[in-house]
């Protein structure tokens, strides 16, 4: 192989598939047609000398020299990103960028919501792109393949993550959330509140949130009535029912007239709930990243004013 034969969209091909393993979602990601994608491989199976993705069964699998190519290729185009075709400095009344930003609806309500809102005031060229936490989110942080994402310190600290930094964001805990009209709630929630009323658990991808962790702990049983993936859906789901939920508070308190809710102290306070926006050690020292940093903690500053954070970034 010569490395005359390989071009830069060559390299942005092979990235987007060893990532996707699936040619038609490769394409998609890079807007290209399928056929061109198509092509792309089997150019790249001739340069490289290698089938790169081959079929088991109904899906396709990368072979181990494409397994062995995934960091070397993201490393490169990371590096070509942000040393030669990223401008060396950031002009936010000016430049144009797209920023990435991965978390839950509740991070969506309580701070990209206000983020958003003060970026549309400061630039117009800037555009943030929130996607949920999807299955594979420290693979895409690992990989740099988002600017930031927003994710529950007790989660994150059971991985490994050494390649990122971190800022922390948010602060807040945990209160109890019924129907105004709840016959049985009084101004608390107590191990007796939850073990005779249904109760609305929060469930991600089919897994148990922490908070379900720490009840057990304690003892407290519940009975599941009804299940949510979504923090901002289940305060509207209480409205007309006796199910209790647990809530983080400012978003509670923040959709609580419009959801009908009212909040309940718990007896026993739970763990508090901890999150931290986490990048990618790349991007420490890029100009419109930095930008974006501050940018986030002035918001995070706002909405969570006794978090004590760094705009840099830890590691």
């Amino acid at each position: 192989m010569k490395l005359g034969q390989v071009d830069l969209n060559l390299l942005v091909v092979l990235d987007a598939l060893l990532r996707e393993k699936n040619v038609t979602r490769a394409a998609e990601s890079l807007h290209l047609s399928q056929p061109a994608a198509s092509t792309a491989l089997a150019r790249l199976r001739r340069v490289l000398g290698d089938d790169l993705l081959v079929k088991q069964g109904r899906y396709l699998e990368l072979t181990p020299r494409a397994e062995s190519l995934i960091e070397p290729v993201r490393d490169v185009l990371a590096t070509i990103e942000q040393t030669i075709v990223r401008p060396p400095g950031f002009d936010p009344t000016a430049d144009s960028r797209r920023f990435s930003v991965v978390g839950s609806d509740y991070v969506g309500v309580t701070l990209v919501r206000p983020l958003v809102a003060r970026l549309s005031g400061l630039a117009a060229g800037l555009r943030i792109d929130a996607a949920p936490v999807g299955s594979r989110y420290l693979d895409a942080l690992q990989r740099d393949e988002v600017d930031v994402a927003v994710l529950p310190d007790r989660i994150v600290e059971s991985r490994a993550l050494p390649d990122c930094s971190r800022m922390p964001v948010i602060t807040d805990r945990f209160v109890g959330a019924v129907w105004t009209g709840h016959p049985r709630a009084r101004d608390r929630v107590d191990a007796d509140l939850l073990a005779g009323s249904p109760y609305l658990e929060y469930v991600v991808e089919g897994r148990r949130s922490i908070v379900e962790e720490e009840l057990d702990a304690l003892g407290w049983t519940r009975r599941v009535a009804a299940t949510s993936s979504g923090f901002v859906t289940m305060p509207f789901m209480l409205a007309g029912t006796d199910l209790v939920a647990l809530l983080p508070e400012r978003l509670a308190r923040r959709v609580a007239e419009a959801a009908d809710i009212r909040l309940l102290e718990l007896d026993v306070p739970l763990q508090p709930l901890r999150q931290s926006a986490f990048w990618h050690a790349r991007r420490d020292r890029d100009p419109g990243h930095v930008w974006l940093r501050e940018q986030l903690a002035v918001v995070a500053e706002q909405e969570y004013p006794d978090l004590q954070r760094d705009p840099g970034g830890a590691r």
